[in-house]
């Protein structure tokens, strides 16, 4: 197969994407339990799923008002090796016209589905 072809998404990729919306959208003590959940499901990655994952999470922090939330210090806190990995992931994105930066804001994290 080759390396730029897009080839269908793991089960643990799945599991872990689920796991960090939930704990984006949590707060609190039930944040705090999913944590060891997110932590746990992203163990079970590949080197390819880890990097996608963090570029799904850049674009989460570019085109919503997470920041304003603190997701960049709770992820940091979560696992520094992904806060790293989604700071380099944003550096290479490209900008979102001002439109859609404003659409984006209230929008909700959007899972990979397996349909299609």
């Amino acid at each position: 197969m080759p390396s730029d072809s897009i080839a269908p998404w793991s089960h643990a990729y799945l599991r872990a994407q689920r796991a960090l919306s939930a704990w984006i959208e949590a707060e609190g003590r039930a944040a705090r339990r999913l944590a060891f959940a997110a932590r746990s499901t992203m163990m079970a990655l590949a080197a390819r799923e880890r990097a996608q994952l963090a570029r799904w999470m850049a674009w989460l922090l570019r085109s919503r008002a997470l920041a304003a939330r603190g997701l960049e210090q709770r992820l940091l806190r979560l696992d520094v090796r992904l806060a790293r990995a989604v700071s380099v992931a944003a550096a290479h994105l490209p900008a979102l016209p001002a439109a859609l930066t404003q659409t984006a804001r209230n929008a909700r994290p959007t899972l990979v589905s397996r349909a299609g």
